[in-house]
């Protein structure tokens, strides 16, 4: 008989698995009650009616504590208690020694000898940077000085400081500015600042003085530091998408910073640093400034210190890249030439620089890869040029089309439509303007690699008046909205700003004439460089001096104008109300500027002394120019308030007039203008430590022993 087959009975559905929660809230937990663990309030809390609270148990503390950390702080505890140790012994040995009758040198000796074994020893470099926001990283023994090249101003001053001794030295006064050195362009400026203190070692959430790096202020305050930039430096510098960046602040702030990169955090850190430190000086003094940008830029260090070297994305060149120039305004120059080295191999990396590498990319990213590329040539250029070194970005690398305007990419809730037009207008002029600048760095300065043979007067000639063209087609072709200003014209658009919108073009145009300005100084600098020589009888060649004082004087004049232009417009500005002096860009190329501009007029002036020129040019141009280092002197003095970079570069300027032989005792002490509240010598503050002056201001004078070479000790 067939045994029928048995029926199967049907499976029950699998069981659906309990999902686990970290932490139950009190509520649920005290009613012994299943919580779903949502935030804010858990389900059973919503429908009960009760306050939903979490309270992490006493061991979830050890998840957010690293292990290496508590190692860290277990092996400087045993340490300390080595130490004590070992001073306890020391004492308990000296107190037996003193009953005993020992005698008082033997115990101060070796108690003496005993603090130099645990004192550090402070030569030694540091690992990290200090936070002082206005020094440069302490390199070693080997590495203690900065290499700055033909274009900055170490070289400039040389040949200046050259001319300066050589003429004392024929004129029977003793000196020591350089007249025994040979002549080179370029040099290397030593790290002064001594080491920094070691901090302690990083956890996920706090930085190196144990702040919390996810800080930030309250939204309201933030979202104005944020709306601050986009109407400031991002206007200069429109690179980073207003509408993108604050639709990501909201989402970040609706989700309670549940979803928010790391990178993109940083980045908004070291926006809200640079907000803070390019703040007016009438808003707060300038060391308040600084601390307090300080600390937005150690958190945003903090959040990308890792991630900068892990991987490369486009957030992270904008971050590298507005950190740069915030290292140029708290003078951390070694700091800002590593970190935009760093920019300029990421966006190479990511194929900024390349059309092909942008066609899948949406047209909004491509314009912000674009945008953000030549926000990396600017700064390439602009370090090129201050620091004297080769750029990383060769002109034959910079080959897209300019940025162009777009509806969608510019449309935005913090500036209107005109606003964002005349921005870019100002960014791609600049962008021209500074592909001609690396251009004359190539052709005149030898690629600030320093290896070329110096060349002959009529090729400096020749270049100079290529370029000269170039700048004439660039003049040219500028739109109506960012056109050159004068002194004249400034003044009479100042009183006829009605908007916002009419400020902000006036301070665009400003900026723009300042920044062609300077380029013209650094263009026929070598002309002026040639004639310095001359006094410091160090060009020999008659026929090359003949040559030089019949096609030179034309690039005096144009450098003489270009300085004066530079002085009388910061000159002004300064002197007017808080809100005028918001004309000008941010305070440190104003000093730059400023600074430049006022060594070319002594220089200017030694060769009129010296019989480098013409008389009848010599006498119409020294009653010109005469003034002006006064008057920038003075600038510097009202460009920022308790600046220690600014003061050290007014003392530094101000020590060069009273020493140059220029002027007359009655000259210096009366400022030869109705400055009259300038007078010379000014006794420098007694917290400035002027020589040596340090690697951190290489781009802006010499280091070594000015000073004390100009101000012998009095017999």
């Amino acid at each position: 008989m067939e045994s029928r087959p048995r029926e199967e009975s049907p499976r029950p559905p699998p069981a659906v698995k309990r999902r686990r929660v970290a932490i139950a809230c009190d509520s649920c937990r005290l009613r012994k009650s299943r919580c779903d663990s949502t935030r804010p309030q858990c389900s059973s809390c919503i429908e009960l009616g009760f306050e939903c609270v979490y309270r992490p148990p006493a061991t979830a503390t050890n998840i957010i504590v690293q292990k290496d950390y508590l190692q860290s702080l277990e092996s400087r505890v045993h340490q300390l208690e080595d130490s004590l140790s070992t001073v306890k012994d020391d004492l308990n040995r000296l107190s037996s020694r003193v009953s005993q009758g020992g005698g008082s040198d033997t115990i101060s000796s070796e108690l003496d000898q005993h603090a130099r074994q645990i004192t550090p020893l402070r030569d030694l470099a540091g690992t990290e940077d200090s936070v002082d926001a206005m020094g440069t990283i302490t390199l070693a023994d080997e590495e203690d000085s900065g290499f700055f090249g033909p274009s900055s101003n170490v070289a400039f001053t040389r040949h200046l400081c050259r001319a300066i001794g050589s003429c004392a030295t024929l004129n029977g006064a003793p000196t020591g500015l350089l007249a025994d050195t040979p002549a080179y362009d370029g040099g290397f400026v030593s790290a002064s600042r001594p080491p920094s203190p070691p901090g302690p070692i990083d956890s996920l959430r706090f930085d190196q003085r144990g702040k919390d790096i996810f800080k930030l202020p309250p939204p309201s305050e933030t979202l104005s530091l944020i709306k601050q930039y986009f109407t400031n430096t991002g206007l200069l510098f429109p690179y980073i998408h207003p509408p993108t960046f604050l639709q990501t602040y909201e989402e970040m702030v609706r989700d309670n910073f549940k979803r928010v990169r790391r990178t993109w955090l940083g980045l908004l850190n070291i926006i809200l640093a640079m907000v803070t430190i390019t703040a007016s000086p009438y808003d707060a003094p300038a060391n308040t400034r600084v601390t307090d940008s300080d600390v937005f830029y150690q958190r945003s260090l903090g959040l990308c210190r890792d991630e900068i070297l892990r991987g490369t994305t486009l957030e992270v060149v904008q971050y590298l890249l507005l950190m740069g120039q915030y290292l140029q305004g708290t003078q951390k120059s070694v700091q800002a030439w590593t970190v935009h080295g760093l920019a300029v191999k990421a966006a190479l990396q990511l194929g900024l620089h390349s059309k092909d590498a942008s066609r899948a990319f949406s047209r909004l990213d491509k314009e912000t890869r674009l945008r953000t590329w030549f926000g990396c040539v600017l700064l390439d250029r602009t370090l090129s040029m201050t620091f004297g070194r080769p750029a990383a970005i060769p002109n034959s690398y910079v080959k897209l089309d300019l940025p162009a305007g777009d509806t969608l990419v510019d449309a935005s809730t913090v500036v209107d439509d005109q606003t964002s037009s005349l921005s870019l207008s100002l960014y791609n002029a600049t962008i021209t303007l500074y592909n001609q600048i690396a251009k004359a760095i190539d052709l005149l300065y030898g690629q600030n690699v320093g290896c070329d043979p110096p060349a002959s007067v009529s090729e400096i000639i020749a270049h100079v008046f290529s370029l000269e063209q170039d700048l004439f087609s660039w003049e040219r072709s500028l739109p109506d909205s960012v056109r050159l200003i004068n002194l004249d014209q400034m003044q009479d658009l100042r009183n006829t700003i009605t908007s916002d919108f009419d400020f902000v073009a006036l301070r665009f145009r400003i900026i723009l004439t300042l920044r062609y300005s300077n380029f013209r100084v650094l263009l026929h600098r070598p002309v002026l460089v040639r004639f310095l020589d001359s006094c410091g009888r160090l060009q020999s060649d008659p026929q090359q001096l003949q040559l030089l004082q019949q096609l030179g004087l034309n690039s005096i004049q144009i450098s003489m104008d270009s300085t004066m232009l530079i002085i009388d417009l910061i000159h002004d500005i300064v002197h007017r109300t808080h809100y005028q002096h918001k004309l000008l860009g941010a305070w440190w190329f104003s000093l730059y500027y400023t600074f430049n501009a006022a060594l070319v007029i002594l220089g200017i002036l030694i060769i009129c002394r010296e019989g480098g020129m013409a008389a009848q040019f010599v006498g119409a141009v020294a009653d010109k120019i005469r003034v002006y280092p006064f008057r920038a002197a003075v600038a510097l003095s009202k460009l920022d308030s308790g600046n220690r970079m600014v003061n050290r570069c007014r003392v530094y300027l101000e020590r060069l007039i009273s020493t140059s032989g220029l002027y007359s005792i009655e000259e210096l002490s009366s400022g030869i203008s109705s400055d009259s509240s300038l007078g010379f010598p000014f006794p420098p503050p007694a917290d400035l430590d002027i020589s040596p002056l340090g690697v951190e201001f290489g781009e802006f004078m010499l280091d070594g022993n000015l000073f004390a070479s100009i101000n012998p000790p009095a017999a």
